[in-house]
């Protein structure tokens, strides 16, 4: 019974930690969109997160003419 009650209480705690966790990461998104990109971190990390390698770009086709 009191190993029941652990895991309950395990369970919840993990629960409510990982909830916190993604909380605080949409308030920091939302407040990233909020100000825009005046800030230098922010404009760093954007240019970081959009970066794309010769890998992830997409077959080109030729114009047609």
């Amino acid at each position: 019974m009191i190993l029941v009650l652990a895991a309950i209480i395990a369970v919840f705690l993990a629960g409510t930690v990982c909830g916190i966790f993604a909380m605080l990461v949409i308030g920091i998104h939302a407040e990233e969109h909020r100000t825009g990109s005046t800030s230098t971190a922010g404009s760093a990390s954007r240019r970081l997160l959009r970066s794309e390698t010769c890998d992830d770009l997409p077959a080109r086709n030729k114009a047609g003419r």
